[in-house]
């Protein structure tokens, strides 16, 4: 049976821009032109379809179903300006598809599917509607198959409606029913009304009994019969009846639009030059790449068409073509043989020491990775797999210690993925020439990301995940041989995309970047990780008790003001609670009850409601217990100490970031962030010594900026929140300034730098908006240059579509030149943020270098943390006075900013809390 595939482009092109909202090339977002031919691929690969069209929709205002009811579809937001830019794109790519695009004045995509697929489905035509929309399950039947988009069960990419019972399983009635359903329940996407307080699984127990509206109505007084419907709900569908019948009647799809499509202007094709140039553009380099577009394929005859693709089956070409090799602008420093490499498994010493005047005598580049049971290591012509942790009685694996001492002796151009990795098991290396996952996350900005992403995009080897690779299987049952050789493509393709990378990155001006700072702080790193810190165990268990017993009481004050007993943590029955029983204002409807969020909370809390304050007092503390006083314990080793990872990925403005656990968000100020500090603890004869900047992000404010009066205040060392405050609060010099009045001063200082809207700062500091704008309006008329600065980053980022920081570190700026006001000014304020911050992560991490450095060979101090500003060091009691001024002097003179000086603070105590 031949197949047509029928696209809802809205759905997927929705789809698509939502999970790529970052992507861009150079100024133009792309993120939903990525998506879409991703999932166009995944379609065709699917269902390897004969025929294929695809359906736009058109503005609302034009719709038919506006003339009947005006407020249909109203409720939606507007289409976000960086997707509205996208659409010719995404025309663009129909277009090298040869698949043909239907716009219907006055009627929805819906329509012209349903139409579509009406028309040409028959007995040897099967027609698959790819959508998001449920609403298209009404037109399942013998030959038309919904294709439901993220919908599939596990390992599969699709919900499919194949038949009437498909449809019951999903939606609870048969297919010609679905409008009716909608006639009572309505649908809240589309705006279309239903019947008050009739939801789905109420309109459900009606149909179970009579299965359409005319019926509902003709048995209205019997409807009391059915479990659940009260007669509340019976005068609402009686009041409501011509309501119900002008929701069925929106929500039915028109099959019968006089549309010009027949099998033969259906077919699709891939016109490999159009895709190539349009992928070229957009730089796409995996898809140019998957679907090899640099061969360009003709056809002979007459018109020159490109010659009818399979994307996935082998295809006999018509005439041969010469390969169109892509321009290299760079000298390559490797030659990898691709074809013919050797392969091998080095599970002994022996085998290890066959393989050891090859590898001294290497002095090229090659790629090291570690994964879970083993080693690859790929060299231009072999790929060597050490086996470490493999099971089995009958296995060998090579005795690390023996390995990690053979390696230490190379003089092999080391390149990895996650070097950290590989230092954390023991290995050392002569050279780390460079690590592919930070050169990837300087190039991109990207923060989640995996080893497969560099490779699919910046070379061809055709590396697999271990889910793609092995599905199920668990890694235990897997042989050596099997999981060698699906190391050894991960090890290739590392190697494979160093050459391009490379030149990415001397191009981009990242290339000294990576060398002089990230490539070092790798070690640093993995130093701080394997030393850990010391908690105190039996002094969280304590705090645990506390805590309780805090909850406790905050619980029982909960239930009173609720009077009732309820689960706390869950949303639905807080959500019932508050605005079902107490009736209380700002009850927002989500999917599955009323939102509870923080934002919700502190909303009611702003208009004086106790409960409200409880809660948020009730989760505070609940997310402390759980998130670090029960869980610290559980992390740490025989010496007590636990070991965080430090991520050089994990926020695109350069910082360090932690996981597993994270430090760094563990409150500061508050009570119980100090009290989780105390649990922190020195050695036996150490203290903890805590030196970290003074108003870091400000002093780079102030450098950057150059404003005469901030300059000024630092020089001469004054209060710079003292200052503000005066300004904003109009008082002279002989006035005093409250601490309130300070810390309203300090906040708005801090918010300037994270471009706090008014809005924002209204709500932190619990004013009315109006007053916030006049604050923030009076410290630009103070610090005239900072609004100057932060224009010209503004202006350089729309220009350019990425910002700098002082030592060039890029960041690309989705939104940046976006017509969407909203869109525009959170791109703004994240290019200002990163410009300062991403400059004061860079000054943190020159000075870990230094301090390495310095510090690498003592035995009497060592670093254990770095959190935001502040380094934490663990030192003898008797070296104190000796490393203060050695660090005193690195924190501040390592690097210099024009105009201005780097101040520290050094605090030194038995746990983390005395030294803070």
């Amino acid at each position: 049976m031949k197949r047509a595939v029928l696209l809802d482009v809205s759905a997927i092109m929705y789809r698509a821009y939502f999970a790529n909202m970052n992507f861009r090339t150079k100024n133009e977002p792309t993120g939903a032109v990525y998506g879409f031919i991703n999932t166009l691929l995944s379609i065709i690969k699917e269902f390897n379809p004969d025929y294929m069209a695809a359906a736009f929709d058109v503005k609302r205002s034009s719709l038919k179903r506006t003339e009947i009811y005006s407020d249909y579809k109203s409720n939606r937001q507007s289409t976000p300006e960086d997707l509205v830019a996208q659409i010719p794109r995404i025309e663009e790519v129909l277009d090298a598809f040869n698949i043909n695009r239907y716009r219907i004045e006055s009627y929805e995509a819906d329509d012209v599917l349903g139409s579509l697929a009406k028309k040409i489905a028959k007995d040897d035509l099967e027609v698959i509607i790819v959508t998001g929309d449920k609403d298209l399950s009404q037109l399942v039947e013998k030959n038309i198959t919904i294709a439901l988009l993220g919908k599939g069960s596990e390992g599969e990419k699709f919900g499919m409606l194949r038949t009437a019972e498909d449809v019951v399983n999903y939606l609870g009635v048969v297919p010609e029913k679905i409008p009716d359903l909608f006639g009572l329940i309505g649908d809240k996407s589309d705006g279309i009304p239903g019947v008050t307080k009739i939801g789905e699984k109420k309109a459900l127990a009606i149909f179970s009994k009579y299965d359409s509206l005319e019926k509902i109505y003709e048995n209205i007084d019997d409807l009391k019969n059915i479990e659940g419907i009260g007669p509340s709900l019976i005068k609402n569908l009686t009041n409501e009846k011509d309501i119900a019948f002008l929701s069925r009647e929106l929500a039915k799809i028109f099959t019968n639009l006089d549309i010009n499509a027949d099998e033969e202007n259906l077919k699709y094709f891939m016109d490999k030059e159009k895709l190539y140039e349009l992928c070229k553009a957009l730089e796409f380099k995996m898809f140019i790449k998957k679907l090899n577009l640099e061969e360009k394929v003709q056809r002979t005859d007459f018109d020159h068409k490109p010659v009818l693709l399979s994307l996935f089956d082998k295809v006999e070409e018509v005439e041969k073509t010469e390969k169109v090799e892509k321009e290299i602008k760079y000298e390559k420093e490797l030659n990898i043989n691709f074809s013919n490499r050797e392969f091998l498994i080095i599970d002994s010493e022996t085998l290890l020491n066959e393989q050891k005047e090859y590898l001294n005598n290497y002095k090229k580049i090659a790629s090291i990775y570690y994964e879970e049971l083993g080693i690859i290591l790929s060299t231009e012509e072999k790929d060597l797999y050490f086996p470490l942790n493999h099971g089995g009685l009958l296995v060998k694996n090579i005795d690390r210690n023996i390995l990690i001492n053979f390696i230490a002796e190379l003089d092999v151009k080391f390149i990895s993925y996650n070097f950290k990795t590989l230092l954390n098991l023991g290995f050392t290396f002569k050279s780390m020439y460079m690590d592919m996952m930070i050169a990837y996350h300087l190039i991109t900005s990207q923060t989640k990301m995996d080893v497969f992403l560099p490779i699919t995009e910046y070379s061809k080897v055709d590396a697999k995940d271990y889910k793609t690779t092995f599905g199920k299987l668990h890694i235990d049952t897997l042989l050596v041989d099997q999981f060698a050789r699906y190391l050894s493509n991960i090890g290739l393709g590392i190697l494979a995309c160093y050459d391009e990378i490379n030149h990415i990155l001397h191009k981009e001006e990242l290339y000294d970047i990576l060398i002089q700072n990230e490539m070092p702080l790798i070690p640093v790193l993995s130093l701080m990780e394997r030393k850990g810190i010391k908690i105190d165990v039996s002094y969280f268990k304590n705090y645990s008790s506390e805590l309780e017993k805090e909850l406790a009481k905050i619980e029982k004050a909960i239930y009173e003001e609720a009077g009732e007993e309820f689960n706390i943590n869950s949303p639905k029955q807080l959500g019932d609670i508050l605005f079902v029983k107490m009736n209380l204002p700002s009850g927002k409807k989500t999917k599955t009850g009323y939102s509870t969020d923080v934002m919700v909370l502190e909303d009611l809390e702003s208009y004086g409601y106790n409960i409200a304050r409880l809660l948020l007092d009730y989760r505070k503390l609940n997310k402390l217990k759980t998130t670090y006083v029960d869980t610290l314990p559980n992390l740490v080793d025989s010496n007590s100490r636990i070991h965080t990872s430090f991520n050089q990925i994990g926020t695109a403005t350069g910082r360090l970031s932690s996981s597993e656990p994270n430090l760094q968000n563990i409150p500061v100020k508050t009570d119980d962030g100090i009290k989780i500090r105390e649990g922190f603890v020195a050695g036996e004869g150490k203290v903890l010594m805590s030196i970290d900047y003074s108003q870091v992000e400000l002093r780079v404010l102030t450098s950057m900026s150059k404003d005469e009066n901030l300059i000024e205040a630092y020089r001469e060392e004054k209060d710079l929140h003292d200052l503000t405050a005066r300004r904003i609060f109009n008082l002279s010099d002989s006035d005093d300034v409250t601490r309130e009045q300070r810390t309203i001063a300090k906040i708005i200082n801090f918010s300037i730098i994270y471009g706090k809207t008014a809005f924002g700062l209204a709500k932190e500091l619990k004013i009315p908006v109006k007053d916030a704008s006049e604050y923030i309006k009076k410290y630009f008329e103070q610090y005239p240059r900072v609004t100057t600065f932060e224009k010209e980053v503004i202006e350089f980022g729309e220009e350019h579509g990425y910002v700098k920081t002082l030592f060039g570190r890029k960041r690309y700026i989705s939104g940046i030149d976006s017509k969407n006001k909203t869109i525009k000014a959170q791109a703004e304020r994240m290019a200002v943020n990163t410009v300062i911050q991403g400059t004061a992560a860079e000054i943190l991490k020159k000075v870990m270098l230094k301090v390495y450095e310095t510090l690498k060979d003592k035995d009497d101090i060592a670093l254990l943390l770095q959190v935001h500003d502040e380094l934490i060091f663990e030192v003898e009691e008797s070296s104190v006075e000796k490393y203060s001024e050695i660090l005193a002097d690195i924190m501040k003179n390592t690097v210099k900013l024009e105009d201005v000086n780097l101040n520290i603070n050094i605090n030194i105590g038995k746990n983390w809390a005395e030294a803070k």
